[in-house]
C-alpha cells in the first residue's frame, strides 16, 4: 500500500516540484526519489533472473565507459552530471526487480490504470482551471496556452502517458475510462502523441479487435481534429505549425553530426548539453528530439547496439509490444524512451510480462498478461 501511495503521489506532483541534488545541474523529482527508495528497499540482487537484465547492465557499463574520455573534454563536473543521470536510468530500468516484493503481481494493472487516470484527471483540471501556463517560461518551461500539460508540464510527455492509458483501457474494455482519457489526450495538441495513438490502435486492431475497430477510431479521431477548439490564439493549438518541425529537424541534424564525429563511444552519456553549449535551466536542452539519436550521439555505435538489444528483448515480451511500438514512434520526435514516468510504466509492464517471481526457486516462463493474471488468481 505504501508503494501505491508513493507512486500515485509522485505522478500527481509530476514536475511541479523539483530540487537540485549535489549540483544545480542535477534536478531531482519526487518520482526519482520514490523509485530510488522503492528499488533499494525491494532489490534482491541474488534473486535477479531475467533476460532483460543483461542488456540493461551492458548498456549501463558502456555508458560509464563513454564518460571516461568525456572527462578530458568537459571536466569532472560535467561527467558527474552524466554519471548521475546514467545511474538514474539504471535504477528506473531495474525497478521491476524490486516492485514485485512490494506490490502483488496481479495488482500491477490496477496500479497502471490508477496512474493513467490520475494523469488524465489532472490534465483536465489543469486545462480548465489553469489553461494559461505561459508564466512558467520564467522557469524555463515552454509557454503553453490552452493545452493539456498536466503535472508533467509538457503536452508531449503527458500525451504519451495518456496514450498508454488509452491502450490499457482498450485492452481492458473500459469504455468510460477510455473516453475520460481521450478528452485530455486530444487537448494536448501533441502531434507525436497523435501519431503514437493511431499506431497503437492500428496494432490493437491487427492483433485483437479487427479493422472495423480501427476505422471507427480513425473516424472519431478525424472528427476530433475538426472539432478541437482553435480560438485561444496560442501557437501550440495550431496543428499545422511548422516552427516545432524546423527545430526538430535541426535537433536531428545536430545529434547525427555529433554521432558521426564520435562514432564509437559518443561524447559521453548525458553530457550532450555541454556539446551544444545550452543552459541547464532549459529543460529541453539535455537531449535530442529523438531517443535513438540521443543514444547514438552520447554512447556511440557500441551503446546504440546495446540499447537496441535491450529494446529487442522488450519487444519479445508480447504485452509490451502494445505499448513499446507506439512509444518508439513517439520517441522519433521526443526523448520519451528516457522520460521517468515512461520508464516506470515500462518497468511495471516488464514485471507483468516476464512473470518475475518473488521466490528464487520458482520458474515462471514468459506468458501473456492475461494468462499470468489468471495464474495469480
Amino acid at each position: 500500500m505504501i508503494a501505491w501511495i508513493l507512486l500515485i503521489a509522485s505522478f500527481a506532483l509530476g514536475n511541479i516540484y523539483r530540487f537540485s541534488f549535489f549540483s544545480p545541474d542535477i534536478k531531482i523529482s519526487i518520482l526519482d526519489c520514490t523509485v530510488f527508495i522503492l528499488t533499494i528497499v525491494g532489490l534482491r540482487v541474488k534473486r535477479i533472473e531475467n533476460r532483460i537484465i543483461m542488456p540493461i547492465l551492458v548498456f549501463f557499463s558502456l555508458g560509464l565507459l563513454s564518460l571516461i574520455p568525456a572527462i578530458y573534454k568537459f571536466g569532472i563536473p560535467a561527467v558527474t552530471v552524466g554519471a548521475m543521470y546514467l545511474l538514474r536510468w539504471l535504477v528506473y530500468s531495474l525497478f521491476f526487480t524490486s516492485i514485485i516484493y512490494l506490490i502483488k503481481l496481479d495488482k500491477i494493472n490496477k496500479l497502471l490504470l490508477c496512474l493513467g487516470i490520475l494523469t488524465a484527471i489532472l490534465g483536465l483540471g489543469q486545462y480548465f482551471l489553469f489553461p494559461d501556463v505561459r508564466s512558467l517560461s520564467s522557469l524555463e518551461w515552454d509557454p503553453h496556452y490552452y493545452r493539456v500539460v498536466g503535472s508533467w508540464l509538457d503536452p508531449g510527455f503527458t500525451g504519451i502517458i495518456l496514450v498508454f492509458t488509452l491502450i490499457l483501457t482498450t485492452l481492458r474494455n473500459h469504455k468510460f475510462l477510455w473516453f475520460l482519457t481521450y478528452i485530455p489526450f486530444a487537448l494536448t495538441y501533441s502531434r507525436s502523441s497523435y501519431a503514437a495513438f493511431l499506431v497503437s490502435m492500428a496494432y490493437i486492431a491487427w492483433k485483437q479487435k479487427g479493422w472495423k475497430f480501427f476505422v471507427k477510431i480513425l473516424l472519431l479521431f478525424t472528427i476530433t481534429i475538426y472539432l478541437l477548439p482553435r480560438t485561444s490564439g496560442g501557437e501550440g493549438v495550431k496543428l499545422e505549425r511548422t516552427s516545432s518541425i524546423s527545430s526538430r529537424i535541426e535537433s536531428w541534424k545536430t545529434a547525427g553530426n555529433t554521432f558521426l564525429k564520435n562514432p564509437i563511444l559518443g561524447v559521453g552519456f548525458n553530457v550532450y548539453r555541454y556539446v551544444q553549449g545550452t543552459d541547464f535551466k532549459n529543460h529541453a536542452g539535455a537531449g535530442s528530439d529523438s531517443s535513438l539519436l540521443f543514444v547514438a550521439a552520447t554512447t556511440g555505435i557500441l551503446g546504440l547496439s546495446a540499447y537496441l538489444w535491450y529494446l529487442k528483448r522488450l519487444l519479445s515480451l508480447e504485452p509490451i509490444t502494445y505499448y513499446l511500438i507506439p512509444l518508439l514512434v513517439h520517441s522519433l520526435f521526443l526523448n520519451s524512451l528516457f522520460y521517468p514516468p515512461v520508464m516506470v510504466w515500462l518497468s511495471l509492464l516488464v514485471l507483468c510480462a516476464s512473470g518475475f517471481p518473488p521466490d528464487p526457486m520458482q520458474r515462471i516462463p514468459v506468458h501473456s498478461l492475461q494468462n499470468l493474471n489468471s495464474k495469480q488468481r
